[in-house]
């Protein structure tokens, strides 16, 4: 459920404006721009249409659009129309997504394991016994390991087990460096395995990443895949 209090507290007036010259029809509104609030108009329409676009209708199959214009309308135009009031539509809408949320993060979960049980048996997979990380080393490197105690610089990308890229420090034209102790799990638990001058691409599951919240443009339950460059160890003074 992303931003739900930000697109129910959007300002609607000039969609419902638009809505309410061609209720009862089908045909597309159209747009004037004779003045700035005309323009300022549209654009509130545009961000909030790309607000919901983006973060309700992925997650809400077969959108009622019909309904949604409906709610918009009798909220601005005719709020005896209402079949909600507010207060009642935010949660309704919210025990909705929850629940549509909790059971696309159990398929996530259910297609997670079933891609690690397949993936564990291809050449040059290997298991890091108890903790259910893969890695395949690309290449190995000859340089010092780190300990959980230190700090690390390296390169990555990070995708999910469908191709899609959620983070890059290549594409931010920068290597990370972080405390191992301040990293998700799997990294901890997988980084210091590996020499300075290696890659390798890691495979962790569900639990040893964000877990079922998820987080940023990361859904709940995934299995995160990253290629992880290690350039340089950088000792910490265990005093501090």
């Amino acid at each position: 459920m992303k931003n739900i209090k930000t697109i129910l507290t959007a300002s609607a007036l000039a969609t419902a404006t638009v809505l309410s010259s061609c209720a009862g029809g089908n045909q597309t509104p159209t747009a004037k721009f004779n003045t700035s609030v005309d323009s300022a108009s549209y654009a509130i329409g545009i961000l909030m249409g790309t607000q919901i676009h983006d973060q309700i209708m992925p997650d809400l199959e077969g959108f009622n659009y019909s309904n949604f214009t409906a709610g918009l309308y009798a909220s601005v135009n005719d709020t005896a129309q209402m079949k909600f009031k507010p207060m009642e539509a935010q949660q309704i809408l919210m025990k909705i997504m929850q629940r549509l949320a909790e059971a696309k993060a159990q398929k996530t979960l259910e297609e997670g394991k079933k891609f690690l049980e397949e993936n564990a048996k291809k050449e040059g997979v290997k298991v890091i016994d108890s903790t259910g990380v893969q890695y395949i080393v690309l290449e190995e490197g000859t340089g010092a390991q780190p300990t959980i105690d230190d700090q690390v610089e390296c390169d990555y990308v990070g995708t999910l087990i469908d191709g899609t890229e959620f983070d890059s420090s290549i594409k931010r034209g920068q290597p990370a460096t972080f405390p191992l102790r301040g990293v998700i799990p799997g990294w901890a638990k997988t980084i210091p395995l590996m020499k300075v001058g290696s890659k390798w691409r890691i495979f962790i599951p569900a639990e040893l990443g964000y877990g079922q919240r998820g987080t940023g443009n990361i859904p709940g339950n995934s299995v995160l895949i990253f290629d992880v460059t290690l350039h340089q160890v950088i000792k910490q003074d265990k005093k501090k």
